[in-house]
């Protein structure tokens, strides 16, 4: 009788852990139901936000790309156009015509060595640009 009476009483170490366990119980409860109600939904929505930007930037690439294509299909479907191509890709010529091909300028070395040969070089170019007035250009590496 002593036992049953120790177990009912509310003042006893029993009866407080059972406490703790229940309100650690529903403190649990109440943050995994809070988790799976606003956290977790929030967390998707952030990462869809996240992946639509990225789609739509890729869409977005897409169209341009498929204007172009519009573009060059529109121009293949006139004469002028398949002229144009025939010539500027496959090499054709009409008859009578000769194809000369013609390579750009390689682009001229601009720092020269700071031996003998080359400061003689550097300052004609030098004067050069300064007689012209202006010594911007294609020698303005060279005018310092």
């Amino acid at each position: 009788m002593n036992f049953l009476r120790a177990s009912r009483d509310p003042h006893s170490p029993m009866h407080l852990v059972r406490r703790i366990l229940i309100g650690a119980g529903i403190t649990v409860f109440v943050t995994a139901l809070l988790a799976t109600l606003f956290v977790l939904p929030l967390r998707d929505y952030f990462h869809q936000n996240e992946a639509m930007a990225q789609k739509k930037t890729q869409f977005e690439a897409l169209a341009d790309a498929n204007e172009q294509l519009q573009i060059d299909i529109n121009r293949l479907n006139t004469t002028d156009g398949v002229v144009a191509a025939a010539r500027s890709e496959l090499g054709y010529v009409f008859p009578g015509e000769q194809r000369i091909q013609l390579l750009a300028m390689p682009a001229l070395p601009t720092t020269l060595p700071t031996t003998w040969p080359y400061t003689l070089v550097t300052d004609i170019l030098r004067v050069r640009a300064a007689n012209l007035g202006s010594a911007s250009g294609g020698l303005a590496p060279l005018s310092k």
